[in-house]
Formats: structure tokens, sequence, C-alpha cells
């Protein structure tokens, strides 16, 4: 018995990423996709509610990814901005929900950022410097905190 095939559904704005994708992902074997153009809020919901594996975004229309996240149990989530040909990645087990998991999830991303040469090191947590800028004097009311 072969394996179900993989949902995907692509919720669009403009038809040229809609219809393109749609063609592109269908010649996949195991694949089925859905194209929706979410002017149409009503086949929006309802392909929704179809539980597909996969959901394409596209960046900059009237439902947005995290509109998306929030409506589905959809496991992944790709935003897609067909202005910039940039795509993110959104996983449901690894999205953050508590204070502690947003704070963990800044720190690796400025930690990576920092062994990657692409932002300054980071700095450990803890009270802020209150040190006045070389030159520069702290308002009296600040100083005296």
């Amino acid at each position: 018995m072969p394996p179900d095939p993989v949902r995907v559904l692509v919720l669009y704005s403009h038809p040229l990423m809609g219809e393109g994708l749609e063609r592109m992902l269908s010649a996949e074997p195991g694949i089925v996709v859905y194209a929706v153009d979410i002017a149409e809020p009503a086949a929006v919901d309802a392909a929704l509610a179809g539980d597909p594996a996969v959901i394409v975004v596209e960046e900059g229309g009237r439902v947005d990814a995290a509109d998306v996240v929030r409506r589905s149990s959809c496991p992944v989530v790709l935003d897609v901005d067909i202005t910039t040909t940039r795509a993110w990645t959104l996983r449901r087990e690894s999205l953050c929900s508590r204070p502690d998991e947003f704070l963990a999830a800044i720190r690796e991303a400025v930690g990576g950022a920092a062994r990657d040469g692409k932002g300054p090191a980071p700095e450990p947590l803890g009270e802020p410097d209150r040190s006045p800028a070389k030159g520069r004097e702290l308002p009296a009311a600040v100083a005296k905190a």
C-alpha cells in the first residue's frame, strides 16, 4: 500500500505564485497541492480545516503566516516573499510559547550571529551598564538611581 500523499496548501494573492507553485509541486510524486487565492476567505477557511501537512503563505497578503499558525495545526508553515525571493520556515515544534523559551531563542540567535561574524559577540545578560558614555554625563535623575 503506497504511503498517503503529503498535502500542501498554497495561500497566494498573486496567481503567478500560486499557480506556479501548484504546477511545480504537483509534478512531484507523493505530493497533493491545493492553491487557494487569499481573496476568498471562505475558501481559505475550508482549506485550513483540511489539515494540510505544509502550508505556503505569500507574504504581504490578507492572510499572514502568524495568522495561519494560529488558525491551523499544520506542523510546517512557509512564509514566502515573492518580491525579494526570500522564504522563512516556521516549524510548530520549535515555536516559542513561554518567556524563558523566547529569551533562549533570542540568546541563541544573537550568539549564532556573533559566531558567523554577522553581529557583535553577545554580552552576558545581567544588570545594564549605567556608566556614562565616554565624554557624556548622565542626567541627574539617572545618575542618582
